[in-house]
């Protein structure tokens, strides 16, 4: 509004201060951090002649770099403290706002557990001979497992053992207070024999024997099925890896650097390379994995409004960051400035009706190999497979956007849930027979425990995407592409005979020996600072 209203000079920081105002008054101003989150969602005004705004959108404009890369790593997910091989994620769905007060705060101590990117040392760890003693001693009342069980699940368990054993109790005294034969049976009984009177709850073991066999087979079978769902999204972050490094690669070896226009063209393919696994981390995910991101209350256009901020600085440090060549890695007479990246990418990027924005990045990539062919900078073969390259992207985002969107059959789910809670609920009545009054609570709870278990970690890995650690899937990407581009740089830098400017004055500072050197220098420095007499 304030671009296309014409005013006095103080109509922009008027609307300027409404639209701040109104912006907090619905919440999608984020709560402060060490880093702050909101950036900028449209270009700021400039001021014409005349007291007339235009705004900076017209022309492409860099994003501001408001957030520093040390400052981005500072919201993801932190490891452990007695276990770096693993993060505790806490953010997301576990604070949505439709969970109860008592349900948030539960969802803020359970948390869900993502296994990171795996060295030497973390495999020795893994695999210490005295791995078993330590899950049991160690992390049992730490696990994330656990943690999630202990309500309503456990407890329901708990509390039911609880009553069984305390009726039965209340039975067997007022037993022993009317009949003398009970009493001396009572007396002289082992701890191993449980006395049994009509009137108190109890189940036989073999409906539970039988039917358990069936119920392992449910309850596995899912299990499976989700673990197979886990794997096979690590293989496509797998693929994206490796597709990514080679569509870099075979950009800054295809293409030649012969001219500002082809140099354009490969920095561009990079930076859109860079962009990809960014942008599917936050479409597959309700906040990016950034834990400052507080959902609580707020309405789904400003969470997205909040994810699109935390995007938007991710951006900025890919979009705004100093050329890989720089001045010195042009070749004398090549002109700087057709180098230059399409920088308004970001603000078309994130536009409200882009809906699928890793789609609107394949399709930039198949725009950059169109104009490979029509400049003729590489050959129809070369063309044709870097295509082939592409279109594993879509097969990629495709398969993804599947596993998100298609969960295991709900009945089938629905089924399994309700016949494993109602063999766990139903557990201690066939337990008091056997392990009496002092065994029935602690058996019934750990054999709960471990078959609800089972089917949470399940639960948990049927929807892989919060279970892995993307930001270091897509941190290993972009930090592939940029070796690449540093080592594409040095090579050119030497093909031409230049080098940077700190290379240059390192040169510069030793006495020339010849006159030969000497010139050769001058020649250095005319190509490095671009002007005689700076030269």
């Amino acid at each position: 509004v304030a671009a296309c209203i014409p005013g006095p000079p103080g109509t922009c920081a008027m609307l300027a201060r409404v639209g701040a105002l109104t912006q907090a008054g619905r919440g999608a101003v984020l709560r402060p951090a060490k880093a702050p989150l909101v950036s900028s969602v449209a270009a700021p005004a400039l001021r014409a002649p005349k007291g007339r705004l235009i705004s900076s959108v017209a022309s492409p404009s860099p994003l501001p770099e408001r957030v520093s890369p040390e400052a981005i790593k500072q919201r993801q997910p932190k490891p452990d403290t007695w276990k770096d091989s693993r993060v505790t994620y806490r953010g997301g769905l576990f604070r949505s706002k439709g969970r109860s007060l008592f349900g948030r705060l539960m969802g803020r101590w359970r948390g869900t557990t993502i296994d990171l990117n795996h060295d030497f040392r973390l495999w020795h760890r893994h695999e210490e001979a005295s791995r078993h003693v330590r899950l049991w001693l160690e992390s049992l009342f730490l696990s994330q497992t656990l943690r999630r069980l202990l309500f309503p699940d456990l407890t329901i368990v708990a509390a039911v053992s609880a009553g069984i054993v305390a009726y039965n109790q209340q039975v067997l005294h007022k037993a022993m207070e009317t009949s003398a034969e009970v009493a001396a049976q009572v007396a002289n009984e082992t701890a191993l024999q449980v006395t049994m009177l009509p009137g108190m709850i109890a189940l036989p073991t073999a409906p539970f024997a039988l039917s358990g066999f069936a119920l392992g087979l449910l309850v596995t079978f899912r299990t499976q099925n989700c673990h197979g769902r886990y794997v096979e999204a690590r293989i496509l972050w797998g693929t994206l890896v490796n597709v990514s490094r080679d569509i870099a690669s075979r950009i800054l070896c295809t293409v030649p650097p012969t001219s500002a226009a082809n140099l354009a063209l490969r920095e561009k393919g990079m930076r859109l390379i860079r962009s990809f696994p960014r942008s599917i981390k936050y479409h597959l995910t309700v906040d990016g994995f950034n834990e400052e991101i507080d959902i609580q209350g707020c309405a789904e256009v400003h969470i997205l409004e909040k994810k699109d901020a935390c995007y938007r600085d991710e951006l900025a440090h890919i979009w705004n960051e100093k050329d890989a060549y720089g001045p010195a890695g042009l070749a004398p007479g090549m002109s700087a400035a057709g180098v230059v990246p399409d920088l308004d990418f970001p603000n078309r990027l994130l536009r409200k009706r882009v809906r699928s924005r890793p789609l609107w990045i394949v399709h930039e990539l198949g725009e950059v190999t169109a104009a490979i062919r029509d400049s003729g900078a590489a050959g129809p073969i070369e063309v044709s497979i870097l295509d082939n390259r592409i279109l594993e992207y879509n097969n990629v985002l495709g398969a993804m956007e599947r596993i998100m969107r298609t969960p295991i059959y709900t009945p089938y789910t629905n089924h399994t849930g309700r016949f494993l809670a109602l063999w766990c609920y139903a557990l201690p009545a066939a337990m008091y027979p056997v392990l009496g009054p002092w065994g029935t609570i602690p058996a019934s709870v750990l054999i709960a425990y471990m078959m609800f278990g089972i089917e949470d970690i399940g639960s948990r890995i049927e929807c892989p995407w919060f279970s892995l650690p993307m930001w270091q899937y897509a941190d290993t990407i972009c930090d592939g592409v940029v070796q690449m581009r540093e080592q594409d740089a040095e090579k050119l830098r030497a093909q031409w005979g230049v080098l940077d400017a700190a290379a240059a004055a390192a040169q510069l500072a030793e006495p020339p020996r010849t006159v030969e050197s000497s010139a050769a220098l001058y020649a250095l420095a005319r190509a490095t600072a671009g002007d005689d007499q700076k030269a």
